[in-house]
Protein backbone atom coordinates (compact mmCIF):
# COMPACT_ATOMS: atom_id res chain seq x y z
CA UNK A 1 0.00 0.00 0.00
CA UNK A 2 2.73 2.54 1.08
CA UNK A 3 3.92 1.40 -2.24
CA UNK A 4 1.14 2.22 -4.14
CA UNK A 5 0.40 5.36 -2.58
CA UNK A 6 4.10 6.34 -3.44
CA UNK A 7 3.15 6.24 -7.59
CA UNK A 8 0.06 7.77 -7.04
CA UNK A 9 1.82 10.52 -4.71
CA UNK A 10 4.32 10.70 -7.94
CA UNK A 11 2.41 10.91 -10.68
CA UNK A 12 -0.18 13.60 -9.07
CA UNK A 13 2.26 15.92 -8.28
CA UNK A 14 4.06 15.61 -11.81
CA UNK A 15 1.06 16.09 -13.36
CA UNK A 16 0.18 19.38 -11.25
CA UNK A 17 3.66 20.97 -11.74
CA UNK A 18 2.93 20.32 -15.69
CA UNK A 19 -0.47 22.04 -15.62
CA UNK A 20 0.64 24.95 -13.36
CA UNK A 21 3.36 24.99 -16.14
CA UNK A 22 1.30 24.98 -18.62
CA UNK A 23 -1.26 27.44 -17.16
CA UNK A 24 1.45 30.04 -16.10
CA UNK A 25 2.70 29.54 -19.81
CA UNK A 26 -0.52 30.23 -21.67
CA UNK A 27 -0.70 33.63 -19.35
CA UNK A 28 2.53 34.58 -21.18
CA UNK A 29 1.01 33.67 -24.53
CA UNK A 30 -2.12 35.57 -23.98
CA UNK A 31 -0.09 38.60 -22.83
CA UNK A 32 1.84 38.58 -26.39
CA UNK A 33 -1.56 38.71 -28.11
CA UNK A 34 -1.88 42.68 -28.78
CA UNK A 35 -2.60 42.61 -32.33
CA UNK A 36 -4.21 40.81 -35.00
CA UNK A 37 -1.32 39.20 -36.14
CA UNK A 38 -0.14 37.92 -32.96
CA UNK A 39 -3.27 37.40 -31.51
CA UNK A 40 -3.39 34.31 -34.79
CA UNK A 41 -0.29 33.46 -33.89
CA UNK A 42 -0.87 33.09 -29.91
CA UNK A 43 -3.92 31.04 -30.83
CA UNK A 44 -1.74 28.61 -32.76
CA UNK A 45 0.78 28.61 -30.04
CA UNK A 46 -1.64 27.91 -27.15
CA UNK A 47 -3.55 25.28 -29.20
CA UNK A 48 0.43 23.65 -29.83
CA UNK A 49 1.15 24.17 -25.92
CA UNK A 50 -2.14 22.30 -24.46
CA UNK A 51 -2.18 19.53 -27.27
CA UNK A 52 1.79 18.69 -25.88
CA UNK A 53 0.78 19.30 -22.44
CA UNK A 54 -2.04 16.55 -22.86
CA UNK A 55 0.49 14.31 -24.43
CA UNK A 56 3.11 14.60 -20.99
CA UNK A 57 0.23 13.61 -19.34
CA UNK A 58 -0.35 11.08 -21.00
CA UNK A 59 3.06 9.47 -20.74
CA UNK A 60 2.98 10.38 -17.18
CA UNK A 61 0.07 7.95 -16.69
CA UNK A 62 1.36 5.25 -18.84
CA UNK A 63 4.07 5.25 -16.34
CA UNK A 64 2.40 5.38 -13.26
CA UNK A 65 0.29 2.76 -14.53
CA UNK A 66 3.46 0.25 -15.39
CA UNK A 67 5.03 0.88 -12.42
CA UNK A 68 2.40 -0.11 -9.78
CA UNK A 69 2.92 -3.60 -8.24
CA UNK A 70 1.57 -6.71 -9.86
CA UNK A 71 -2.37 -7.31 -8.73
CA UNK A 72 -3.34 -3.62 -9.04
CA UNK A 73 -5.09 -4.21 -12.78
CA UNK A 74 -7.87 -2.14 -11.61
CA UNK A 75 -5.35 0.55 -11.36
CA UNK A 76 -3.76 0.11 -14.34
CA UNK A 77 -6.76 0.40 -16.22
CA UNK A 78 -7.76 3.28 -15.05
CA UNK A 79 -4.27 5.03 -15.46
CA UNK A 80 -4.36 3.38 -19.12
CA UNK A 81 -7.62 4.49 -19.97
CA UNK A 82 -7.30 8.61 -18.95
CA UNK A 83 -3.88 8.32 -20.78
CA UNK A 84 -5.25 6.96 -23.66
CA UNK A 85 -7.67 9.73 -23.72
CA UNK A 86 -5.19 12.90 -22.80
CA UNK A 87 -3.20 11.29 -25.90
CA UNK A 88 -6.00 11.27 -28.08
CA UNK A 89 -6.72 14.43 -27.34
CA UNK A 90 -3.48 15.46 -27.71
CA UNK A 91 -3.02 14.25 -31.02
CA UNK A 92 -6.44 15.53 -32.26
CA UNK A 93 -5.40 19.35 -31.40
CA UNK A 94 -1.88 18.89 -32.40
CA UNK A 95 -2.57 17.15 -35.96
CA UNK A 96 -6.26 18.78 -36.48
CA UNK A 97 -6.86 21.98 -38.36
CA UNK A 98 -9.86 22.41 -36.50
CA UNK A 99 -8.51 22.56 -32.81
CA UNK A 100 -9.10 26.30 -31.72
CA UNK A 101 -8.58 28.10 -28.08
CA UNK A 102 -12.24 27.68 -27.81
CA UNK A 103 -12.84 24.69 -28.95
CA UNK A 104 -9.99 24.06 -26.09
CA UNK A 105 -12.36 26.20 -23.78
CA UNK A 106 -15.47 24.17 -24.29
CA UNK A 107 -14.32 21.04 -23.25
CA UNK A 108 -12.10 21.91 -20.43
CA UNK A 109 -15.44 23.67 -19.20
CA UNK A 110 -16.81 19.86 -19.62
CA UNK A 111 -14.00 18.41 -17.92
CA UNK A 112 -14.46 20.93 -14.96
CA UNK A 113 -17.85 20.10 -14.77
CA UNK A 114 -17.28 16.00 -14.63
CA UNK A 115 -14.27 16.92 -11.67
CA UNK A 116 -16.27 19.61 -9.74
CA UNK A 117 -19.27 17.09 -9.08
CA UNK A 118 -17.10 14.77 -8.32
CA UNK A 119 -15.03 16.42 -5.81
CA UNK A 120 -18.76 17.18 -4.37
CA UNK A 121 -19.86 13.32 -4.28
CA UNK A 122 -16.15 12.62 -2.69
CA UNK A 123 -16.78 15.70 0.05
CA UNK A 124 -20.59 13.82 0.30
CA UNK A 125 -18.09 10.42 1.78
CA UNK A 126 -16.10 12.32 3.97
CA UNK A 127 -18.33 12.99 6.86
CA UNK A 128 -16.15 11.53 9.57
CA UNK A 129 -13.29 14.53 8.11
CA UNK A 130 -14.96 17.82 8.52
CA UNK A 131 -12.17 19.54 7.64
CA UNK A 132 -11.57 17.90 4.04
CA UNK A 133 -14.97 17.32 3.70
CA UNK A 134 -15.09 21.78 3.11
CA UNK A 135 -12.27 21.54 1.80
CA UNK A 136 -13.48 19.29 -1.14
CA UNK A 137 -16.80 21.66 -0.96
CA UNK A 138 -15.01 24.25 -1.62
CA UNK A 139 -12.54 23.64 -4.30
CA UNK A 140 -15.81 21.22 -6.42
CA UNK A 141 -17.72 24.66 -6.31
CA UNK A 142 -14.68 27.10 -7.88
CA UNK A 143 -14.06 24.00 -9.99
CA UNK A 144 -17.82 24.13 -11.43
CA UNK A 145 -18.11 27.77 -11.15
CA UNK A 146 -15.16 27.74 -14.13
CA UNK A 147 -16.02 24.82 -15.95
CA UNK A 148 -20.00 26.97 -16.55
CA UNK A 149 -17.55 29.50 -17.61
CA UNK A 150 -15.76 27.38 -20.09
CA UNK A 151 -18.74 25.93 -21.33
CA UNK A 152 -19.32 29.05 -23.05
CA UNK A 153 -15.89 29.86 -24.43
CA UNK A 154 -17.08 29.75 -28.25
CA UNK A 155 -18.97 33.21 -26.85
CA UNK A 156 -15.67 34.87 -26.00
CA UNK A 157 -12.77 36.45 -28.18
CA UNK A 158 -9.68 34.28 -28.15
CA UNK A 159 -8.09 36.43 -25.66
CA UNK A 160 -10.92 36.11 -23.39
CA UNK A 161 -11.28 32.17 -23.78
CA UNK A 162 -7.38 31.73 -23.86
CA UNK A 163 -7.58 33.37 -19.99
CA UNK A 164 -10.67 31.21 -18.86
CA UNK A 165 -8.61 28.41 -19.81
CA UNK A 166 -5.18 29.37 -18.26
CA UNK A 167 -6.92 30.40 -15.22
CA UNK A 168 -8.76 26.75 -15.30
CA UNK A 169 -5.39 24.75 -16.38
CA UNK A 170 -3.46 26.85 -13.47
CA UNK A 171 -6.56 25.97 -10.96
CA UNK A 172 -6.57 22.37 -11.81
CA UNK A 173 -2.83 21.92 -11.80
CA UNK A 174 -2.73 23.73 -7.82
CA UNK A 175 -5.87 21.06 -7.71
CA UNK A 176 -3.47 18.10 -8.38
CA UNK A 177 -1.12 18.68 -6.45
CA UNK A 178 -2.48 19.10 -3.35
CA UNK A 179 -4.74 15.98 -3.18
CA UNK A 180 -0.79 14.41 -3.92
CA UNK A 181 -0.02 16.46 -0.99
CA UNK A 182 -2.58 14.95 0.92
CA UNK A 183 -2.40 11.48 -0.43
CA UNK A 184 1.53 11.42 0.45
CA UNK A 185 0.69 12.87 4.22
CA UNK A 186 -0.57 10.05 5.61
CA UNK A 187 1.64 7.25 4.29
CA UNK A 188 4.65 9.20 5.01
CA UNK A 189 3.48 8.53 9.02
CA UNK A 190 3.23 4.44 8.56
CA UNK A 191 7.04 3.89 7.87
CA UNK A 192 9.56 3.63 10.53
CA UNK A 193 10.93 6.76 11.89
CA UNK A 194 14.26 8.43 10.11
CA UNK A 195 13.47 6.29 6.75
CA UNK A 196 11.92 8.31 4.03
CA UNK A 197 9.86 7.43 0.96
CA UNK A 198 12.67 7.95 -1.58
CA UNK A 199 11.23 8.08 -4.76
CA UNK A 200 11.29 4.66 -6.91
CA UNK A 201 13.28 4.02 -9.81
CA UNK A 202 10.74 2.91 -12.17
CA UNK A 203 8.65 6.04 -11.52
CA UNK A 204 11.07 8.88 -13.15
CA UNK A 205 9.57 11.20 -15.16
CA UNK A 206 12.51 12.79 -16.43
Amino acid sequence: MVREAKIHTTVLVAQGILMIALGLALFWVRSTMTNIVFEATGCVVAVLLTAAGLLLIGVIDCVGGFALPRGHRRELHFYLFFAAVAMAAGLFFWLSPWGSVQLLAVLAGLQGLIWGGWDLRLASHLRDHPRERKAMRFLGVITLALGLLLVIGMEFTSRGALFLLATYVTYIGIHILLIGIYIYHPWKNVLPRGKHMDPLPETKLT
